[in-house]
């Protein structure tokens, strides 16, 4: 009897609790649905795939003709891992980046090739030659970097670029500087030059 009669007042006090919470959930509005969720490396690609943080200006030096129009941009993403964020093995970020270019005209002079190098020059990757759409996709293992894209004579691999620089753009990363090389009233911002 005295066990019953605990139990009762246990309930008792459940109850109320009880009826509460179905009330509250029966007054607010029902969840809309949406997708499923990605894993964790797609909820961190879904985080930058809406943002233009991660998308990088490719602004045109207009030093050979047919360029003076092109503009383009560097999209990065954060290349695929379980654990949601790849870092390579010296804990940069790795980050895999599409390139496009719109308003190019072909050459006959050589192959437009695209680098990365690190801010200072003293690193530099070749990604690749673009495609005939003037598109191309790579990775990244540095935080702050810039995006060259050059005239090379030809598409065999090398070192370091040897022809005229098309067109460049910096990584957001990199915008984070002090103004010690700018004037007190210089109000153009470094990305209207790539860099």
């Amino acid at each position: 009897m005295k066990r019953t009669g605990r139990a009762l007042t246990g309930m008792g006090l459940a109850l109320p609790v009880a009826l509460s919470l179905m009330l509250l959930t029966a007054a607010s509005p029902a969840p809309e649905k949406s997708a499923p969720r990605s894993p964790c490396s797609g909820v961190a690609r879904d985080l930058i795939g809406s943002s233009t943080y991660y998308e990088i200006p490719l602004v045109t030096t207009k030093r050979v003709a047919g360029t003076g129009l092109a503009k383009g941009t560097a999209r990065i993403n954060f290349a695929t891992s379980p654990f949601g964020v790849s870092v390579s093995p010296k804990g940069s970020y790795i980050y895999e980046i599409a390139l496009r270019v719109e308003r190019l005209a072909p050459s006959k002079k050589g192959v437009y090739t695209a680098w990365i190098s690190t801010p200072e020059l003293d690193q530099v990757e070749r990604l690749g030659a673009l495609d005939e759409s003037f598109a191309l996709s790579g990775r990244v293992e540095w935080n702050k970097f810039l995006v060259i894209i050059t005239l090379e004579p030809s598409t065999e691999p090398t070192d370091t670029w040897q022809g005229p620089i098309i067109l460049r753009g910096m990584s957001r990363s990199g915008l984070m500087h002090t103004m010690a090389g700018h004037g007190p009233f210089e109000l153009e911002p470094c990305a209207t030059y790539g860099f």
